[in-house]
This record gives C-alpha cells, structure tokens and sequence, in this order.
C-alpha cells in the first residue's frame, strides 16, 4: 500500500552505454538541487573488477541497496534524488518504479534515446580518451547491448521524457536500427543502398525478405547519413558514390553474382554503379532520384537558398512508422542529389544490364517521368518498369512490399536461371 504522497521526486534512466546519462544526471543535480547517485563513478573509485566480471555484478547490486537505503530518508525530506544507472529492461524498471510508487515518491524516467551509428561513434571517442568515471567497452560489446535493450513501450503506462540527440532530435526514429549491415547468405549478393537524409532502416524490411530467401545482403549507412543534418551538408554525392562502391567491392569478393540496387537517391547511386562495373547482374531502382518533382522557379529558388539556408523541415517526415532519418532537408546535400541525378541521366547509355525499375502512383518527391527515362536511356535489353498504386515515395517502406518483394525475387531469379 503507497505511502502519503511525498514531495519529491527520482530521476531514473533508460539508455545504452554512451547515451549521456551521466552527463545529463549532472546537469538534473544542478537544476534541481538533486542529490545524485552514479553507480559507474562509484563502482571505480571502490574496485579494480570490470562489467566483465561476475563479482561486480554483485557488488553492484550491493551498491544500488545502499544507494536506495541512503535515498528514502532524503526522498520523505522532500530532497530529489537521481539515480543514475540505466533501467534498459521493462523488469529492472518494474522493480524500482514500484518501490518508488511504494514510498509514494514522484519518478520522471528519462529515455536516451539516441542511434547506434551515434553510440559507436562516441564509444570509440570515450574508449580513446577514457576520461575519470568510466568504464571501458568494446564495440562489440555495444553491438551486443543493442538487440537486447528494451525501450519504454506505451504499454508500459510510464512517465517517461525521450531525451533525443542534440535535445532537438534531428532523427525521427532514433530507436529503429539504421547502421551499415551485412548478412551473409548464398553466392547471390545484393546491394541496398537507401536515400537522401535516410538510413539503411529505408531498405531494411526488403532485406530481411531477401536474405530470408538465402539472398547475401549488404547495406552501408551512406556519410552524412544517421548523424546530424549539418553533417550531410558537407558531403557531396561523390563521397555517397565511393560508399556505394566499396560497398559493391566487397560484396563482389565473397560472391558470385552481385545486384545493385536502391531507394530513391540509392536508385540512383546503383545506376551509376552499373554505369561503370558491367560485370553487375542486374540493377534494382526502387523510386530512383535521377530527376526531382520540383517546378523549375523552385529549383530557382533552391539555387538561390542553398548557400543561404541550412534546412528547410519536412512535411510528412512522421508518417511511415518504419523509416529513419533527418527531420529536415540539408539544402546543400540537395543540390548533390540533383547533380547526381544529372551525371546519372548522362551515363545511362552505358548501362546494359537488366534494370527493374518500380514507382509508387503517389509519389510526390520524384519526377513521374523517371522510369520512362531509364528505360529510353539504357541500352539493356531487358528493362522493367511497375507501378504500384497505393505507394508514395518510400515503396520499400509502405503496404505494397509483399508484392514489390515478388516481383524483385522473379527479376533476379530469371537472370540467374
């Protein structure tokens, strides 16, 4: 049974290693006059054993009673508290909400919820410099973190604060994995590459289809992608083109057969790439980006503002559940996006591979004409084109996969067989 209500709260966290929840525990203790309690700072100064080892484990939990027993006293005074460990399962944070409830305390749990190309890029900065207070993690130790790592759900009925990268999450869908991956499968590989201000959870639900299939799937996170949109714009479409094509190298050491293919800018990234390796089985263009919807005063306009303007926001960027990316559009990395489009308009006659080319009928960011200009432009004597009816722009993504996922697996098949 709850206690009377106290006028005090704990501040809780949820976030994997590198997150910042230290860093932001520190800055709740000064803003609330909170008394903080960090369980890493502690375990350091107390003993030599790492996560590693099964006697810190139990030291640690030893440490967090303590903790608890030290808290309650301050909590029934009316003093925050912060508790900075990471609640990263839906029992841990059961267990501690509930005797929190129990004291009849308030809790704010505070998700940090940040990508994983963004942790690995941090955790090899902290593993570099190891400042005081910190554990050393390797990599692969991150990597097998994630899978595991349990975010809040609405189920749960928390009161929970998502703390998103930069604090203005620049990335919609932080929690959705969107980092570089490889599954290694047959002597058949596929190339996926996604597009402009995407990560590779654009092409992620048609590579499961394909390696389940017995497909080998590659798909690298493209630079400037999964970090910041700042970082975007100072990338040029050559930079994404050389990505594509180390991508596409290795693929082709470990198989025998390689397609390439893409979502809207990585449809056009596989056209170039066709364009220069004709040894590529055939091509996938998914709502290729070789020519944009865009009236020709606003391309003006776009001239005009690129060197001007960082951004513009997006309209619709919360609409697809399952895609990932920046919430606006770096005005820079579009213009690279049009040059591509030109360079690959103008290599097209040097593409003689089978192209598959599908558009969504309501796709509203490339132009409807783009599929009608491949297929003039390539010398390949076999070329498809499929619309599919109830799709925008991000096909992969939306309710026609299943059948988008057919005919891709028909195409490739027949020029295997």
């Amino acid at each position: 049974m709850a206690q009377e209500k106290l006028d005090a709260t704990v501040h809780l966290f949820c976030g994997l290693p590198t997150s910042g929840k230290t860093t932001f525990a520190k800055e709740l203790e000064q803003n609330h006059k909170a008394i903080r309690f960090s369980l890493d700072e502690w375990m350091i100064n107390l003993t030599d054993a790492t996560i590693f080892d099964a006697e810190y484990g139990e030291m640690a939990q030893k440490l967090k009673e303590l903790f608890w027993q030290t808290a309650v006293p301050l909590l029934q005074q009316g003093t925050d508290v912060i508790l900075d460990w990471s609640l990263w399962s839906r029992e841990r944070r059961q267990k501690w909400i509930g005797r929190i409830t129990e004291l009849g305390a308030n809790y704010t749990l505070y998700y940090l919820n940040i990508p994983p190309v963004v942790l690995r890029q941090r955790l090899e900065k902290r593993n570099a410099e190891l400042p005081p207070g910190v554990h050393p993690i390797p990599i692969a130790e991150l990597d097998r973190f994630i899978p595991i790592f349990e975010p809040p759900t609405p189920e749960e009925n928390l009161n929970v604060v998502q703390i998103y990268l930069g604090q203005d999450g620049p990335i919609h869908n932080p929690h959705l994995e969107g980092d570089t991956f490889f599954w290694q499968g047959n002597d058949v590989g596929v190339l996926l590459l996604h597009g402009l201000t995407a990560t590779t959870a654009e092409v992620r639900l048609l590579a499961e289809k394909l390696y389940a299939k017995g497909y080998t799937i590659s798909a690298p996170l493209l630079p400037g992608h999964g970090t910041h949109p700042d970082d975007l714009n100072e990338t040029t479409w050559h930079d994404w083109a050389w990505a594509a094509e180390k991508a596409y190298q290795h693929l082709a050491t470990v198989c025998d057969h390689v397609f390439v293919g893409g979502e809207s800018t990585g449809g056009a990234l596989a056209l170039y790439l066709a364009a220069q390796h004709k040894e590529i089985a055939g091509v996938l263009c998914y709502a290729p980006a070789i020519k944009l919807a865009i009236p020709t005063h606003n391309m003006v306009r776009l001239y005009v503002a690129a060197p001007l303007v960082h951004s513009l926001p997006k309209d619709n960027v919360g609409s697809n559940e399952f895609w990932q990316g920046y919430r606006v559009n770096p005005l820079r990395a579009v213009m690279e996006l049009i040059r591509l489009g030109l360079e690959v308009r103008r290599q097209l006659p040097q593409i003689t591979q089978p192209v598959l080319v599908m558009q969504g009928r309501n796709d509203k960011t490339v132009s409807e004409d783009v599929g009608e200009i491949i297929l003039e432009g390539v010398l390949s004597e076999q070329a498809e084109q499929h619309w599919w009816e109830q799709s925008g722009h991000v096909i992969l993504l939306e309710d026609e996969l299943d059948e988008i996922t057919a005919v891709t697996l028909d195409f490739m098949q027949n020029i295997i067989s």
